[in-house]
This record gives C-alpha cells, structure tokens and sequence, in this order.
C-alpha cells in the first residue's frame, strides 16, 4: 500500500491538531498556573527553552517578559506555522528560534536557565516519557536553572455509582457480554464527563516523579491504595489523576484541568455493606492491569481487568462462533493481481 504524502499527513492532523490546541488555551487553571510560573522564573538574562511548543504561547510570553534567548521545539510540522504567525502577531518573531523535530533528537550550542515541557499523553509516568524529561535535563538545563513542571504526583480515588448513558437499559435484550468486555478497558474521561463524577473517599497517592532529580524510569510495578468504605455496593470505579508543581505554591490538579485526561477504571460493585477495598494498578500504557479486591474480607477472590483479558475473550468467542464470511469483490480482485 502507497504511503500518504506529506501533504495528506499533514491536512489530516491540522484538524485535530488546531482543535486540541484551541481547548488547551481555554484551559484556565494550566494556563494560569503556567503563565505565573513563567513570570516569576524569566528576566531580562534568561535564556527559555519550550518543549513541545504547541502554538508557542509560552515561548512568545518569555519573549514578551524579555528573555535573552527564546527556543521553541515543535515536532508536529502543522504547528510549526502557527508558532511563527503567532510570534508575528504578538511583534516577538524575531526573538524566537523555531525548531522542527523530535526533542531527543535536537542539538542546540547552549543550555537554558528556564525549560517548560509538556511532553505528556497517556504514558505520563511511563519510561519514554521520564527517559525524555531526564534528557532534557542533563543535555539542556543550565547549572541553578528549573525545569517546568518540577515534579507530579499520581492519585486514585474511588468513585460512586452513576448512570452510564452508554449503557443498554431500555431493551428486553441482554448484553452482559459486552459489558463484560467493557470493564477491562480503562475509560478516558473530559471535562463534561467529570462534572457528575462523586468521590466516594479521600484521594490517596499511587506514586511521584520530581524531575529536577529523577536518573531513571520508574519500575513497572503494581501502585496500591486502600480506603475504609462504609458503602461499597455503591462503588465501581476508580479514577487516576495527577497533580502537579509548576514552581513553589503554583500546582496544578488535573481534575480542574479542561485538557488533562483523566482515566477512570472500572469493576463489577461488591455486595458487601463495609469493609477495606483495595485498589492496584500497573500503568502500562497500552495494557493497564488493575485489581481491585477486598483485604477486610479475605473469602472473597479479587477481581483483575486488563485490555488482554477482553481481547482474549473475544478472540475465543470468535472461534466459537458459527457465522458465515464473505470478502468482497474488490479484495479477491487486488490479490489476483
């Protein structure tokens, strides 16, 4: 098959791309505590390095405040036209060096007293991820220079009981299979979907990252938390968000966030009134595994989900399955050839 052309590729993410990047300058609370950490970091000597410059709002503020030296990194191409035209329309292009390219592969003759990176998607806490955030630190940082954000944390909180309108409940049909399936993958939830979100307890940490210290990746090991629940028939989720400092007293909780996904894991609610519920997570990437079981009642199993279980459950359903297949015209045709 014929690769698409630059052009296609680039046509197909300026969408997406340009719409991602409209909510993240409505998002309040990042931008705000963004902008107040910048300020307070970049004067008239600072040389300013942004990392996934995005549409270079960060890299045209510490131009604006002044910084002696402003780079912006960018390895999406359709952005790197919106950085400039947005440096030229706030009068600072001429103070910002624009830079195509995958940041770990970059090679720049100085090093940055001020570094703002949100190189984040869904493998936040992952090995590329920090493996990138090590880099930048010990290639680019500049001795008594800080590193945005500085640290992040993760927590877990359970979550009550809520209609779910993906749900079939208004059919005489069943489809526990489906739902079944369902449970194993983790549900990425936006803003909208937060806002009838209850925690049923306290938000307890799973894990850290201080990126002004971190030498390795963390090890892909089960993060844990338990809670004394008083209604645990009530309960079948979880939710995972961060936390995190952008300078001292300036953090940023991703619940408030617009643009920070937020996962939120599912399981099937226990029957039992009270007792201690335990929650256990391995945060790959492509395949979280996570646990949930009761420690306060030992005689009952712990339940496990995982993206593998659904697909090996639909993959032996599928050899199970007596159907008939048919390939179209134009499939039996292009092999012929």
């Amino acid at each position: 098959m014929k690769k698409p052309d630059k052009d296609t590729v680039f046509a197909s993410h300026l969408n997406d791309i340009s719409a991602f990047h409209a909510r993240m300058l409505s998002d309040v609370q990042r931008n705000q505590g963004l902008r107040q950490a910048i300020e307070s970091f970049v004067s008239g000597e600072t040389r300013f390095l942004d990392v996934g410059s995005g549409t270079g709002i960060w890299a045209i503020l510490a131009a604006k405040l002044g910084a002696r030296r402003v780079v912006a990194i960018e390895i999406e191409e359709c952005l790197i036209p919106l950085i400039y035209k947005h440096a030229q329309e706030n009068e600072v292009a001429d103070k910002i060096e624009i830079v195509h390219g995958n940041v770990d592969d970059v090679r720049l003759d100085d090093q940055f007293d001020v570094i703002v990176s949100e190189l984040f998607g869904r493998d936040v806490y992952g090995e590329t991820t920090t493996r990138s955030f090590i880099g930048l630190r010990e290639r680019f940082l500049a001795p008594g220079g800080v590193i945005i954000p500085q640290w992040m944390k993760m927590y877990a909180a359970p979550l009550l009981v809520q209609d779910d309108p993906g749900k079939n409940n208004d059919l005489p049909v069943s489809t526990n299979f489906l739902d079944g399936l369902r449970l194993n993958y983790g549900r990425l939830t936006t803003m909208e979907d937060r806002v009838g979100l209850k925690l049923a307890a306290e938000p307890k940490l799973l894990t850290g990252i201080d990126y002004t210290t971190i030498d390795k990746p963390l090890a892909v090991e089960p993060l844990s938390a338990a809670w004394d629940i008083e209604n645990l028939s009530q309960i079948d989720s979880f939710i995972v968000f961060s936390v995190s400092q952008f300078a001292p007293g300036i953090e940023l909780n991703s619940l408030e966030s617009k643009t920070w996904i937020l996962e939120r894991f599912g399981f099937r609610p226990f029957e039992q009134a009270s007792g201690t519920l335990r929650f256990s997570i391995t945060m790959a990437p492509q395949n979280p595994t996570w646990t949930i079981s009761l420690p306060s009642h030992q005689e009952i199993g712990p339940q496990t989900y995982s993206p593998i279980f659904a697909f090996t459950r639909a993959k032996m359903a599928l050899q199970t399955t007596p159907f008939r297949s048919y390939r179209s015209a134009k499939s039996k045709t292009s092999k012929k050839k």
